[in-house]
């Protein structure tokens, strides 16, 4: 029997799903930024909660000389003062969500929060468009790939403007 050199990986060949990479790439992003705790960017809506997360993001973390860091966040012009005063409120629940503390000082930079994308709201198809696609991928045998091209089909019908005629 022969032993299998481990040094020697198995790689799938083709192309790999963002989603398989992101965390990793995300994770080396954020650690440029002196995040260690990627949470704290992640669930940052669950942290600080959701009318406060509308109006800033975690922009940085500096480690300070006494072990506690200091979170710059990106904050809209309405709501950089009003961060100024509850910023002991939003320390003590940053550092009780990680139970213990990583965060000894907030500064608040104003600036333009980017919004969050939203998906555009297609229209429904017609009962005839949604037979016509069934009819046209009812013959494709392998169910995932038949459900892959029916979700794109969906998609691309209902995103067009026009009343879409399927044709051959």
């Amino acid at each position: 029997m022969s032993e299998q050199n481990p040094s020697i990986r198995n790689y799938k060949r083709g192309p790999v799903p963002v989603a398989q990479n992101a965390l990793e790439i995300l994770k080396g992003h954020l650690n440029k930024r002196g995040f260690a705790q990627i949470e704290i960017v992640t669930r940052w809506s669950e942290i600080a909660g959701q009318s406060l997360a509308a109006h800033c993001v975690p922009q940085k973390l500096s480690s300070g000389a006494n072990g506690a860091a200091t979170l710059t966040l990106l904050a809209d012009d309405r709501a950089s003062l009003e961060l100024q005063h509850q910023a002991p409120k939003l320390i003590e629940r940053i550092n009780r969500y990680f139970g213990r503390a990583v965060v000894g000082k907030i500064k608040v930079v104003a600036g333009v929060i980017p919004k969050p994308r939203t998906a555009p709201v297609l229209r429904r198809l017609t009962a005839e468009e949604e037979s016509e696609l069934q009819a046209r991928t009812s013959a494709i045998e392998d169910p995932q790939l038949r459900e892959a091209l029916t979700r794109l089909g969906r998609h691309a019908l209902a995103e067009s403007r026009k009343t879409p005629v399927l044709k051959r």
